[in-house]
């Protein structure tokens, strides 16, 4: 870790997933009771799926739409863009069907 868990683990640990867990990544097809295989000195990080399988869950997969539209958290988003790109403001405003405000 680089410090954002503040003593909170212990032993080996990943902290950081990125947004294209939210938008059809591969780490965004995983399910509960997948086994995840992590090779730290190898630097890997693989699923023990078939690639068959991956792809009928890539082919099943849909996006989730906003839960906010309306409020406060609508309208910052219609201002705002991703947070990977530096989260400016920018003028004017277009339908949001991405759910950055959660990731």
């Amino acid at each position: 870790t680089d410090g954002r868990f503040s003593g909170g683990t212990r032993g080996f640990c990943i902290g950081h997933v990125g947004p294209e867990a939210a938008d059809g990544g591969p780490i965004g097809l995983l399910q509960d009771g997948d086994m995840i295989v992590i090779d730290a000195e190898a630097g890997t990080l693989e699923v023990e799926l078939s690639d068959d399988e991956l792809a009928t869950r890539k082919a099943a997969w849909k996006p989730r739409m906003t839960d906010y539209n309306s409020g406060t958290i609508w309208k910052y988003a219609q201002t705002v863009g991703q947070a990977r790109l530096g989260a400016v403001t920018h003028p004017g405003g277009h339908g949001e069907t991405h759910v950055f405000a959660d990731l």
